[in-house]
């Protein structure tokens, strides 16, 4: 065995709560090590040797690694446990003084002190599963003419072009939306700024006039909640824009200002145009940073944040550069906030490893920028399937196994290339439709459903082309939500990866004892596979819905969903 490769400590995703009584605790061993891995465990102050046991199952393998995890129950709530370990050569108990031939005693565990009530990891249980759609307002639709529009609706976009979309726009559109399957609605930045991107926030209470004000979002969002969907708006808290009053008050009064401490200040006076300050990214003097640790600075940011959500009854909030802004402010931000709406979602943006975030008392759940990598790097052929699990699956490793259905998947953003200009329009929407039924919130940047394309910012924002949107264009998505609707465990279920060829992309969605299976061909071939019973195949030029079709052969560039037998 190797001992080496062996590890648990007694928190974070190894050990947490899921319930008053029931810890979830994992180890990792050797890939294919094991053959069987058990837990033994009782309460801290049961001080005899009559110990529960139970089986752990492998929950996750990747190149180098297995993953192995276990419920236990105890209605005290105190744990104290303890693994045992077989394969072929050896049974060895692992604790927290180390590797023990035999002869454990209660002082050799690991110990769970107690479960106390919030430390519970919990998420809002409407969003499990869901789909989000992101809008870039500008961008997305409008309905009246502005005086600050300069370019015409289907231009190459630039810097500082600005087209004139609006709520009353997204409003308009919600029935198109909605036939795709959308359970939220996600909007880029709406409060006061100079910039069409608004990510340089002028007035944290104020929303821009140029999408249409208030009263209009009002609107917005009284329509999109009786069509029962939810709706999530962006904050920027690590920035604000130079123009923004507070920082406006600094650069005339210097040192004297009563904000001087919210910022990162190198020298005085402060000068725009010499950039003397700290920034976002470190190189953009419109954008000064803030000083999250201080509280003032929280109490401001977070005050504009509970307000907001009062005022609108919003249902969640994506949080910008989440990972620069502090753990002090989060801790705030979630506890506040969810005072408002309990079951409001907070989905911060994280492009790296957020486990530092999801420890419950901050994030319920991140932009989950890896699954796009990995899904990028097997449609262009640069690992095959066997790699994309394993990758899938360290990835997956961070996280507690809870969050899996509300990691947000996403092929494309407002800050990336997208899709359909990397690997072409037919694999764009293959990947997307991959994405909706796979693990997790699948999001949807407007457009990629049409196949929009566009690279390096600001290319990636350009005007949603209505004109060449048909019924024709969307039938799959509204096809795959309807089956969603059908078939919970494609919403609800545990994935389970399935290798059938290495240029396949197949898994099964398992849920309450209901189980499909997808596969998807991302090849310009025709690949054989076990014959399944499709009950939704599309591939470019032909599409099937709902008919127990059997099937032995993805078609090249196609995706098959199918009843398991």
């Amino acid at each position: 065995m190797n001992r080496h490769a062996v590890y648990h400590i007694s928190r974070g995703a190894y050990a947490y709560a899921i319930g008053e009584y029931t810890l979830c605790v994992r180890l990792r061993t050797a890939k294919n090590d094991c053959t069987t891995v058990k837990v033994h465990y009782l309460n801290v102050y049961n001080h005899s040797n009559n110990r529960k046991k139970v089986s752990m199952e492998k929950i996750l393998q990747d190149e180098y690694y297995d993953i192995y995890e276990a419920q236990l129950k105890l209605e005290e709530r105190h744990f104290k446990y303890f693994f045992e370990l077989k394969n072929d050569k050896e049974s060895v108990y692992y604790t927290s003084d180390g590797f023990i031939s035999n002869g454990v005693k209660n002082e050799n565990s690991f110990f769970f002190p107690v479960i106390n009530d919030d430390e519970i990891y919990t998420f809002p249980k409407w969003a499990e599963g869901v789909t989000i759609y992101q809008i870039f307002v500008d961008r997305f639709n409008k309905t009246y003419e502005k005086p600050f529009i300069n370019a015409k609706w289907n231009d190459i976009p630039k810097r500082h072009l600005f087209y004139g979309g609006d709520f009353n726009g997204i409003k308009e559109k919600l029935d198109y939306i909605h036939s795709l399957g959308v359970d939220v609605i996600y909007l880029s930045p709406i409060f006061s700024s100079v910039t069409n991107h608004k990510y340089d926030i002028e007035d944290f209470y104020s929303i821009d006039e140029m999408f249409g004000g208030e009263d209009q979002l009002q609107d917005l969002i009284k329509e999109i909640h009786n069509k029962k969907m939810r709706i999530v708006l962006d904050c920027v808290f690590n920035h604000m824009s130079c123009y923004n009053k507070i920082f406006q008050d600094v650069i005339e009064k210097g040192k004297k200002s009563l904000y001087k401490d919210w910022f990162y200040i190198k020298e005085y006076p402060i000068s725009i145009d010499r950039c003397n300050y700290d920034t976002f990214a470190g190189c953009v003097p419109s954008m000064p940073r803030l000083k999250t640790s201080n509280p003032q600075v929280i109490d401001y940011l977070v005050g504009a944040s509970v307000y907001w959500t009062k005022k609108l009854g919003i249902d969640g909030w994506r949080l910008d550069v989440a990972d620069e802004v502090s753990v002090s402010l989060w801790r705030k931000f979630r506890e506040e906030i969810l005072k408002v709406n309990c079951e409001a979602l907070i989905i911060g943006e994280i492009w790296n490893d957020a486990s530092k975030w999801m420890n419950g008392d901050q994030l319920h759940t991140v932009t989950n920028y890896k699954y796009r990598k990995w899904m990028m790097e097997f449609i262009e052929n640069k690992i095959d399937s066997s790699v994309f699990w394993q990758k899938i699956s360290a990835n997956n490793a961070l996280y507690k196994t809870l969050s899996y259905n509300y990691l947000v998947n996403l092929l494309g953003s407002h800050d990336t290339k997208r899709l359909a200009s990397v690997v072409g329009k037919n694999k764009a929407i293959l990947a997307l439709l991959t994405t909706l039924v796979f693990q997790g919130i699948g999001l949807i940047y407007y457009g990629d459903e049409i196949g929009l394309t566009g690279k390096d910012d600001p290319d990636n924002r350009r005007t949603m082309p209505w004109d060449k949107i048909s019924a024709e264009n969307i039938k799959p998505f509204e096809l795959l939500a309807k089956l969603k609707n059908k078939y919970p465990c494609i919403k609800y279920g545990k994935l389970i990866p399935i290798v059938v060829n290495e240029n396949i992309l197949a898994f099964e969605r398992s849920y309450k004892n209901k189980n499909v299976e997808v596969y998807v061909n991302f090849t310009n071939k025709d690949i054989l596979i076990e014959s399944r019973k499709s009950i939704f195949y599309y591939s470019f030029g032909e599409m099937i819905d709902e008919k127990t079709m059997s099937i032995n052969r993805i078609r090249a560039l196609s995706f098959a969903i199918c009843i398991k037998k």
